[in-house]
């Protein structure tokens, strides 16, 4: 009632202003309608949006640019309702939205987006990236129906592909149309259609100069209004996840809203719920190996390998691309603390042993390389020879005489003369909102595990040995704390 309210009375000052300029102009502009409208407590936005609503509803009501005025002679507004609502269908509307969609060039951090997909063959299966599929229209989703036509698509889609079982499910998001949106859409889209058609149909019409302007104006404020429609029904993410050793798929629902693109959008939203992960950490790699038992029997994976798996069960993260997981396996293996830590990374295998290994610097991993647990990396000759002054290495594949990393202890300088042991650990970190339980899981298995039971976690880290913390733990747990963004991390 507001906005028809404001909408009188923008008519009426429109009228009022319709008389012939003494420049030879008609018309009045947009901003001396609502400032001739607005009353105090008023949203001046809305005389605005009512003009706009107005002219594109009034037989009578002319628009040249941000210039409004009433004719006795009707104008091509008429003519636009009609071929909107005769001349173009909802299937005509659908086709504009989808070719806008797949117009638009941010796709995020998707390696494909898969427009207004009706069924499994229009999905394709590979293991390039994670791709987000845009679901038909008709099938429109509404937060908390776990029935709606968006779950029962969606889900066909994620259990097929066109020849088959689909093999890379953890790289499937999927988009839908809000079920209270999609008509306001579709009517925007066929009047969009109808103005255009009238542009291009100018001479036949035999439009004045006014009318072809009046067309042209409106044609480009439909255009931009479908795209904002766009932005505001596709927001329904649907995303597919699944617990460890179970079967079913349980569907998250995310409102993805905002302006912009739709790849971009729904990716900035998973990214920050890493429901898309477009970073990740050696650390977190290795976590991942540990808790789902990757390891092979003799201690090592292929970096193809574990990508296959990263791209195939809902249970794990899903990384955006291989190269997310190569970046985490450089960043694994040039931790410092690599043995305790992370891994290893070997170019290959010769027989029993592995080919090519590094630790402590960053690789460039490629699919056939091997991620090697750091328990099964031999020692290196040398400090063999060291540990036992006769060429034999202790079992273990350390030394006594080399700390946890691999480095010679004997190397490294004694305590100063009359210093005290470190005996308590302080560190504070500050949580993402969002991320906090995340942050946490991960604070307390790497910081925490490594310094005993007396430990008080609050906003704040704190640890105590009676005995002290050696240099190793020490190294270990500060490198930790600062990967962890840590606000502060110190023994004392």
């Amino acid at each position: 009632f507001g906005r028809l309210s404001a909408a009188r009375r923008a008519a009426r000052t429109v009228y009022v202003g319709s008389a012939p300029r003494p420049d030879g102009g008609r018309g009045v502009d947009l901003k001396s309608v609502v400032l001739g409208c607005v009353q105090p407590g008023e949203p001046v936005g809305q005389f605005a949006d009512a003009l706009r609503e107005l002219s594109g509803r009034a037989a009578h009501l002319y628009v040249d640019g941000a210039q409004y005025w009433y004719s006795t002679q009707p104008n091509v507004t008429r003519v636009a309702a009609d071929r909107a609502n005769s001349d173009y269908t909802d299937l005509d509307a659908d086709d504009e939205v989808s070719r806008r969609i797949a117009s638009q060039a941010d796709r995020g951090d998707f390696a494909a987006i898969h427009v207004f997909a009706e069924g499994p063959g229009d999905v394709s299966d590979d293991a390039s990236g994670a791709r987000l599929v845009v679901l038909t229209p008709e099938a429109t989703h509404s937060p908390g129906d776990l029935n709606s036509p968006a779950v029962e698509l969606a889900g066909r889609i994620l259990a097929q592909r066109g020849g088959g079982p689909r093999a890379n499910r953890n790289l499937v998001v999927f988009a839908a149309a809000a079920a209270n949106r999609l008509e306001e859409l579709r009517i925007a889209a066929r009047m969009h259609l109808a103005w255009r058609s009238i542009v291009n149909d100018h001479v036949a019409l035999d439009l004045t100069a006014h009318q072809q302007r009046q067309a042209e104006t409106k044609a480009a404020e439909t255009s931009q209004q479908v795209d904002n429609l766009i932005a505001e029904t596709f927001t329904q993410v649907l995303v597919p996840a699944q617990a460890p050793g179970s079967a079913e798929i349980e569907w998250h629902t995310i409102r993805a809203s905002g302006r912009g693109h739709v790849g971009a959008r729904v990716s900035r939203k998973l990214a920050s719920e890493e429901r898309l992960i477009t970073e990740y950490s050696g650390v977190r790699v290795r976590m991942d190996l540990d808790r789902f038992g990757l390891w092979s029997e003799r201690g090592d994976i292929s970096v193809g390998d574990l990508w296959n798996l990263y791209a195939r069960h809902p249970y794990l993260p899903r990384l955006a691309s291989f190269q997310v997981l190569a970046a985490a396996v450089s960043d694994g293996t040039a931790k410092m603390g690599w043995a305790t830590e992370t891994f290893a990374y070997a170019a290959g295998r010769d027989g029993p042993d592995w080919r090519g290994v590094v630790t402590a610097q960053h690789v460039e991993p490629v699919p056939d390389g091997l991620i090697v647990h750091p328990d099964r990396v031999p020692t290196p000759p040398e400090a063999a020879a060291l540990d036992r002054g006769d060429g034999t290495a202790l079992p273990g594949g350390t030394g006594a005489g080399t700390s946890d990393s691999g480095r010679d202890s004997s190397l490294e300088p004694d305590p100063l003369p009359g210093r005290p042991a470190a005996t308590e650990f302080y560190a504070r970190f500050d949580l993402n909102p969002i991320r906090g339980i995340r942050q946490l899981g991960e604070i307390l298995e790497h910081i925490t595990a490594r310094l005993g039971p007396d430990i008080r976690l609050e906003l704040e880290v704190r640890a105590a040995s009676p005995d002290g913390y050696d240099e190793a733990t020490r190294r270990i747990v500060t490198e930790n704390a600062v990967s962890l963004n840590a606000k502060a991390a110190e023994f004392e």
